[in-house]
């Protein structure tokens, strides 16, 4: 079973039970998950939910290795952001108790299936990001909302570089609401089995790390797109920037110029709208091969020598851009 489900003292616990993928959500996970927490809504014996990952990690995204190797006939593209966008908006609006224990990675989709809800709590060995541009893709579940409601241009520079947050990060930005030590987690279950409460040591947050002490410069630099900020950190021209540009030299160009454009656009908007446009998009951007050769090259292959069409930053018509939001089947209807 990739997923599990049980009761335990007016609990309801989720399993994400694929380990040797990382956790990584595949649609049949997506339809089950979806079919529990509607079940459970109206389960008055049901007061709260706790989800986490069996093994060392939390959840590595979604499956993406298996949409990259369907046909392009294959309608599972289509069902799969259906179903999983759908998912995260169902928890966002769950009106139950949810706790998720982030535990390892905790990536793309795995980040979709936790942050809406209320409770996100951090280890010692928490790696959370939004690596989505290194595939030919963007930052989905959601993460247009999310990351364009962090201070400033972070949201950006998170959803463009795909940054590893480690621990002062989360707490930092309120993206984890507790912290914990990792050799705790089973008495953090318990606690919550138990008792409904949830354990917390208190961590006071080091200002020392790159993110945290350079949050100006990032917002400075990030700012406009993607042409503007690649000009901005060659402008800069410090040890920070060029690594930046290094970072950035190695993701899909189109991928960042349409990350930018929907973080950007996402300022003010709803987690529905949000979504409603992320599904548009993906059903456009799926199908390019820039997703089919980073999948491949990354997931697959793992060579990490992509090819991109078009193949640098300098060729992309950032009004061209436009095409890629449109409105072209139907809606998710959330």
């Amino acid at each position: 079973m990739d997923i599990i489900f049980s009761e335990i003292n007016q609990t309801g616990i989720i399993k994400l039970n694929r380990p040797k993928s990382l956790n990584a959500l595949n649609l049949d996970m997506a339809k089950k998950f979806i079919d529990k927490l509607l079940e459970w809504e109206e389960n008055n014996n049901i007061s709260r939910v706790m989800l986490f990952g069996e093994g060392k990690h939390f959840c590595a995204g979604g499956d993406v290795k298996s949409l990259a190797l369907a046909e392009k006939n294959d309608s599972i593209k289509k069902k799969f952001f259906k179903s999983e966008y759908r998912l995260n908006y169902l928890i966002s609006q769950f009106s139950k108790e949810y706790l998720s224990i982030w535990n390892g990675v905790v990536m793309g989709g795995g980040v979709g299936l936790s942050i809406y809800g209320d409770h996100r709590l951090a280890t010692d060995n928490s790696k959370f990001a939004m690596p989505e541009a290194a595939i030919g893709f963007f930052p989905d579940v959601g993460g247009s909302y999310f990351l364009s409601n962090l201070p400033g241009n972070i949201g950006k520079y998170i959803g463009l570089t795909g940054e590893v947050l480690e621990l002062n990060e989360l707490i930092f930005f309120g993206l984890a609401t507790h912290y914990f030590k990792s050799d705790m987690i089973e008495n953090v279950k318990e606690e919550f089995l138990s008792k409904g409460k949830v354990l917390n040591d208190n961590y006071e947050v080091k200002n020392d790390t790159n993110i945290i002490k350079n949050m100006s410069l990032i917002n400075e630099l990030f700012d406009g797109d993607i042409k503007k900020i690649i000009l901005n950190l060659k402008n800069n021209g410090s040890e920070f920037t060029e690594k930046i540009l290094a970072i950035l030299s190695t993701k899909c160009p189109m991928s960042l110029a349409i990350s930018c454009k929907l973080i950007d656009d996402a300022k003010g908007k709803s987690l529905k709208e949000c979504l409603e446009i992320e599904y548009q998009l993906s059903q456009k951007v799926v199908y390019r091969d820039d997703f089919d050769n980073g999948v491949n090259s990354v997931l697959i292959a793992k060579d990490h020598n992509p090819t991109w069409k078009p193949p640098t930053i300098n060729e992309i018509n950032i009004e061209d851009l436009d095409f890629y939001f449109e409105t072209h089947t139907e809606n998710l209807y959330l």
